[in-house]
């Protein structure tokens, strides 16, 4: 009789299951052994001081010291929060939290522990950068393109009517970075945000 394990990785919490299997006659009989659950973490940020990461744990938004220590739980909700970005000034953390849809803009303040809502869509928003100057957060969505089809927007960080910076019709556009001096806008274009990276520049289209 023939014995051998098979280690399985599933995400998203990266829980390990371990399996054995036994060959005879009869044919293959799997039998789940007990291990122990770790949880995933994803999505780190810098603070603009280089002294914290912020990062996605449980589908909520914590920090930790980059020198080690505890972790911070800064946001916790039912509700999955993403890409936690620190305000250039180190006072306030951008993020997307599904709380209200299939996913919108909030900014946390770190000092009074206020949280405020920025975007208000029906359709999926991204955080993808702050401007420099802290005023600005853009963002990729498809609300006002066709067949899932992302622009790249921008709203004022303190609340306010969002605007296009990048939507050209029949093409994607995503992962805004805006220059240092706020008079530019790099842009990936074209291609699927989450499946065409490889193409080094390429699409099909």
């Amino acid at each position: 009789m023939n014995r051998f394990r098979v280690l399985a990785a599933i995400a998203p919490t990266a829980a390990a299951i371990v399996l054995t299997v036994t060959t005879s006659a009869s044919g293959l009989r799997a039998q789940p052994a007990a291990v122990t659950p770790r949880a995933a973490m994803s999505d780190p940020a810098l603070s603009p001081d280089g002294r914290e990461l912020a990062f996605i744990a449980g589908g909520d938004v914590w920090t930790v010291p980059v020198a080690g220590g505890d972790a911070r739980l800064m946001i916790a909700h039912p509700a999955t929060e993403s890409r936690p970005l620190w305000s250039p000034d180190g006072t306030r953390i951008a993020f997307t939290s599904t709380r209200t849809g299939n996913g919108d803009i909030y900014v946390l303040d770190i000092a009074s522990g206020r949280l405020s809502r920025r975007t208000f869509d029906d359709s999926k928003d991204q955080l993808d950068s702050w401007s420099r100057d802290g005023q600005w957060l853009y963002f990729s969505t498809s609300a006002s393109d066709i067949s899932g089809m992302n622009d790249v927007w921008r709203v004022p960080a303190k609340g306010g009517q969002p605007t296009a910076v990048a939507a050209d019709r029949y093409a994607s556009e995503y992962w805004g970075a805006p220059s240092p001096d706020g008079t530019t806008l790099a842009i990936t274009a074209r291609g699927a945000v989450s499946g065409q990276w490889w193409r080094h520049g390429h699409s099909h289209l």
